[in-house]
């Protein structure tokens, strides 16, 4: 697993709860666990300053790291979404973005196809793309980062057919390849977990181990945000194995838990200043939708935001 990657998810699952703000010494103690080297941990935190998706500030010969604006945006768009239990309600509504970009900005549509793919939209055809999700708020803003607005028209719709909406789903999306994927994840994780469970019955599990194997759980599950659009119930289809995937994920992020959070206790010192950290009795509850099926997010930060990181083997 490379460096920048693990430090994406450390950043969402472990640091970004502590408050955000991390110094490179217990940065580099925190990494240890997954066999990164002092020199690893520091060339991936500067690349990762340079790419915008961090800022460094110094303290005498101390330097410390935080999540810049557009970071902190990209990573909580991408935990509300790992942590989530259960799909949003769905209005039965379906959001829509068009757009018309000449062959000469090229790379600017790649970017915007990319920065849809991430989102969870599915391309309808060349150049429309559509959600269940009520992701207008965020594609206006997505689109304006681009400066793409004169390029790109959003509308909101109901589907009529002739065609089932199942049908619609599989003309944008690969249901069978995501299905396939979260079959292969449950097949690897459900005798991972069990030999983990073995461990901590002997004793043989100790701290640091149980931070490591959290952070590559995290790793290996987040990798679905790049491919599964995260559908509402009445579009998945029968016997989804995502469910499973998901259920089998908490479980196991829940069971390494307690012995992770001792590790990273004896690990991160808190930066000066720094207000002490509100607990959270569980990082999957403060993802999931509101009664009335919202989850607001935080503001767009008014710039271009770091490509998304796919996590790396």
């Amino acid at each position: 697993m490379r460096a920048r990657s693990l430090l994406v998810t450390v950043w969402g699952d472990t640091i970004r709860p502590l408050g955000g703000e991390i110094g490179a010494g217990s940065l580099i103690r925190l990494m240890a666990p997954l066999r990164l080297t002092p020199r690893a941990v520091r060339a991936a935190a500067s690349r990762m300053v340079r790419q915008g998706w961090l800022r460094v500030r110094r303290a005498g010969r101390r330097a410390f790291y935080s999540l810049t604006a557009a970071g902190e945006w990209r990573v909580e768009h991408g935990v509300r979404r790992v942590y989530r239990t259960r799909p949003e309600p769905w209005d039965g509504r379906w959001r829509l973005l068009t757009y018309v970009i000449p062959e000469g900005r090229r790379a600017e549509r790649d970017r915007l196809r990319r920065e849809l793919a991430w989102l969870g939209l599915g391309p309808l055809s060349r150049g429309t793309w559509l959600t269940p999700h009520d992701l207008a708020p965020v594609l206006r803003e997505v689109v304006a980062s681009h400066g793409l607005c004169g390029e790109v028209a959003l509308f909101e719709a109901r589907h009529l057919g002739p065609e089932e909406p199942q049908a619609l789903v599989s003309r944008c999306w690969d249901l069978d390849a995501v299905a396939a994927r979260y079959r292969r994840f449950i097949a690897r994780q459900r005798p991972r977990a069990e030999a983990i469970r073995q461990r901590q019955r002997a004793g043989r599990l100790s701290d640091a181990a149980a931070f490591a194997e959290r952070t590559r759980l995290v790793h290996e599950y987040r990798k679905f945000l790049f491919i599964d659009p995260g559908l509402p119930e009445e579009l998945l289809p029968p016997g989804w194995p995502g469910r499973e995937a998901a259920r089998l994920f908490r479980e196991a992020h829940e069971v390494l838990s307690e012995p992770a959070r001792r590790f990273v206790a004896s690990a991160v010192e808190a930066p000066p200043g720094a207000a002490p950290a509100a607990h959270r009795a569980s990082r999957f509850a403060s993802a999931d939708p509101r009664p009335d099926g919202s989850a607001p997010l935080s503001r767009w930060p008014g710039r271009r935001l770091p490509a998304p990181s796919r996590p790396r083997p």
